[in-house]
């Protein structure tokens, strides 16, 4: 019982800090000082509300949740999300969904697990299969943006009806150029949503300045 609470306590209340395993001093928050002052809180990436910046402990803490499964990378994101998230307004929460063959041969859905995170911090319905991969796609990175839009049309498919009238938040880890986001978007919108809002908890700082996919 003992090493059971231990367990909940310290995925609540991490010893260490997330970003980076340093012990963490009572006056830190869930960061260590150091990671703390590396994340940048980015509201916004052209067309696509976020969270923080993908660079620096921001980076770290994405690239622990989804390829070290720690959950308390996750909560720290999921927290930040939630805040971000509050300011729109949306009645139903969709995740980017991968393609069935990559969540086997990676076992995990990482842009699902925060989608579920956030529909637990904000009391907002979670619609975890109105959207589905049609067809799987060759990777984005490295793409410049008119390619990324032709390697992902027509990617997506969506249940008729499931979000019609409702206010969606669509949903991705980290954005790029939001050419994926854009396609799913316009797939939802033909399946009847009323409003779509695309977030992602991370935004790629290289693209501050460039321009992303035309929502």
């Amino acid at each position: 019982m003992r090493g059971l609470c231990r367990a909940l306590f310290e995925l609540l209340v991490p010893s260490v800090c997330p970003a980076c395993d340093a012990p963490r001093a009572p006056i830190d928050t869930l960061l260590c000082g150091a990671c703390a002052a590396r994340v940048r809180r980015l509201p916004r990436l052209r067309g696509v509300h976020t969270a923080i910046a993908y660079e620096g402990a921001g980076l770290e803490l994405v690239r622990r949740f989804k390829f070290e499964h720690r959950h308390d990378a996750r909560e720290l994101l999921v927290h930040w999300l939630a805040e971000r998230a509050r300011a729109l307004r949306f009645d139903a929460i969709v995740p980017l969904p991968r393609h069935p063959a990559r969540v086997r041969s990676e076992g995990a859905d990482p842009v699902h697990e925060l989608a579920r995170g956030l529909a637990r911090a904000t009391g907002v319905a979670l619609f975890g299969g109105a959207l589905w991969r049609a067809r799987a796609t060759a990777p984005q990175t490295g793409l410049p943006v008119a390619a990324r839009r032709a390697n992902v049309a027509g990617s997506f498919a969506a249940r008729t009806g499931a979000l019609r009238g409702r206010r969606v938040l669509l949903l991705d880890d980290v954005a790029t150029t939001g050419a994926t986001l854009a396609e799913a978007a316009r797939t939802l919108r033909r399946a009847g949503a009323t409003r779509i809002a695309l977030a992602a908890v991370a935004g790629t700082p290289a693209m501050e300045t460039r321009a992303t996919a035309v929502l």
